[in-house]
C-alpha cells in the first residue's frame, strides 16, 4: 500500500534482528540512526535456516527494542497494512530484492542493494543469473553495492549493469562492539599450555564439504600424532557424529550454534583459526566471501586466520604478514601449523598484525560511511 506519509528509507530484512547475523544487526541499526525518516520491514521467513523458530522472532524484536528503544517506532513488524510510501529501498542479498521487486516497479520506488555472496546468488547459475538481470535492468534500480571484487567482475563481464551502477566497498560490515577488547589480555602459545584451533562455520550440506570441515577433521587427526597438546574446536552446525572424530578423545570440543556476541568468549582462548572452505561444491555456482565474518570476528580477538583464496578475492590483506592464504588440503594447512607452533614469534606478529589491519578494514568509518554517502545522493536525486 502507498501511502501519503513518505520516508526517506524503507528497508525490508528476512532476518534482522536475530543476533546471530551480526553484519545486519549493526548495518540496518546504524542505517536506522542515520537516517531521520527510516523504517524497516521485518518478515523473519530465513530464521529456519539459522535453526531458529519463527515464534522467536519476536522476541529478538523485544531485545532490540529495549537496547534501543529511540528504534522501536521504525521497525514494522505483523502489520497487514503497510504503507511503502519512501524515496528509497534498500536490503541486502539477491533473494530479498527479486521478490520486491513487482511493487517497486508499480509503485515507482528506486531501490538500492548489497549483492552479498549467497542469498540466491550464484555464479553461472541460470536461475541467479536470470533474478539478476531482471532486478538489474528494472527502471527503478539505482545502484549495487558488492563487497568482493570477483562479484563486480561478474557483473561487468555479464553485461547485467554499467561500472558507474556499481559500488565496491570490500569485506562487509561488522558489529562494532567486536572492536571493544579493551583490558583483555591475548595470551598465545607457548604461553599457555595448549595450542588451540578453531573452526566456524553454518552446516549447509553433509560433511561441511563446502566449508572444508572435513579437511579441518583430517588435520586434526593428524596433529594429534604429532602435538599431544594441540586442541580443536568446533562452532557452528556440526557435531561428533558428523565426521568420525574418536581418535582425538577430549582433544575435540564442540559449542554447536553461537551467538555473535558469545564468540568473544570462546575467541579470546584460540591461536588460530581454519577456514579451508571452497567454491561451487554447495552449488554449481555458490561461493562464500572472503574473508568469512565468523573469520573477522576471530582475528579481531587476536586469533591468526588461515582462509582458502581459490577465487583470488583478496584485494586488502597481505599474505604472510595480516594473514595466511591457504590450499582446502591437509598437508598444506598442517605445514602452515606447525611452522606457527615452532615459530612463535612468527605467531604473535600475525596475531597483532592481522588484528590492526582487520580494525582498519572493518570499521564503521571504512565501511558504514560509504554506504550512509551513497544512500542519501540516491534519496537528494
Amino acid at each position: 500500500m502507498k501511502g501519503y506519509d513518505k520516508v526517506d528509507l524503507f528497508i525490508y530484512d528476512d532476518i534482522f534482528p536475530h543476533p546471530i547475523s551480526g553484519f545486519r544487526y549493526e548495518e540496518f541499526k546504524v542505517l536506522l540512526q542515520q537516517f531521520k525518516k527510516a523504517k524497516i520491514f521485518l518478515e523473519p521467513l530465513s530464521y529456519p535456516l539459522v535453526n531458529t523458530k519463527i515464534e522467536l522472532h519476536q522476541n529478538h524484536v523485544e531485545e532490540f527494542n529495549v537496547n534501543y528503544s529511540e528504534l522501536k517506532n521504525k521497525l514494522i513488524v505483523n502489520k497487514k497494512h503497510i504503507n511503502i510510501n519512501s524515496k528509497l529501498f534498500y536490503c541486502v542479498f539477491l533473494n530479498n530484492i527479486y521478490p520486491n521487486l513487482y511493487w517497486l516497479e508499480k509503485y515507482k520506488i528506486p531501490f538500492v542493494f548489497t549483492l552479498y555472496p549467497g542469498g540466491g546468488f550464484e555464479i553461472e547459475n541460470e536461475v541467479s543469473d536470470q533474478k539478476l538481470k531482471k532486478v538489474l535492468s528494472s527502471p527503478q534500480f539505482r545502484k549495487v553495492i558488492v563487497t568482493q571484487l570477483f562479484t563486480k567482475n561478474y557483473l561487468l563481464k555479464n553485461s547485467f549493469c554499467s561500472s558507474n551502477q556499481i559500488e565496491y566497498i570490500f569485506g562487509g560490515v561488522v558489529p562494532q562492539n567486536s572492536f571493544q577488547i579493551e583490558g583483555v589480555s591475548k595470551v598465545l602459545y607457548p604461553n599457555k599450555e595448549t595450542f588451540d584451533i578453531i573452526f566456524c562455520a553454518a552446516k549447509y550440506m553433509p560433511k561441511g564439504l563446502d566449508k572444508g570441515y572435513d579437511v579441518f577433521i583430517e588435520l586434526a587427526k593428524s596433529l594429534i600424532k604429532r602435538y599431544s597438546f594441540v586442541r580443536f574446536h568446533v562452532v557452528g552446525g556440526f557435531d561428533k557424529d558428523e565426521i568420525d572424530v574418536t581418535l582425538l578423545g577430549d582433544a575435540i570440543t564442540f559449542y554447536g550454534y553461537k551467538k555473535f556476541d558469545d564468540l568473544k568468549g570462546i575467541y579470546n582462548k584460540m591461536d588460530v583459526i581454519i577456514s579451508p572452505n571452497k567454491p561451487f561444491l554447495l552449488g554449481k555456482g555458490a561461493f562464500d566471501g572472503f574473508p568469512l565474518g565468523t573469520v573477522v570476528e576471530a582475528v579481531f580477538n587476536g586469533v591468526v586466520a588461515l582462509i582458502t583464496d581459490e577465487l583470488k578475492q583478496n584485494t586488502i590483506f597481505e599474505e604472510g604478514k595480516e594473514i595466511i592464504i591457504v590450499e582446502s588440503n591437509k598437508e598444506f594447512i598442517e605445514q602452515q601449523i606447525i611452522s606457527l607452533i615452532e615459530n612463535p614469534e612468527k605467531l604473535k606478529s600475525l596475531s597483532e598484525n592481522g588484528k590492526n589491519k582487520f580494525f582498519e578494514v572493518y570499521s564503521n568509518d571504512f565501511q558504514m560511511k560509504p554506504r550512509i554517502k551513497l544512500l542519501k545522493k540516491e534519496i537528494e536525486k
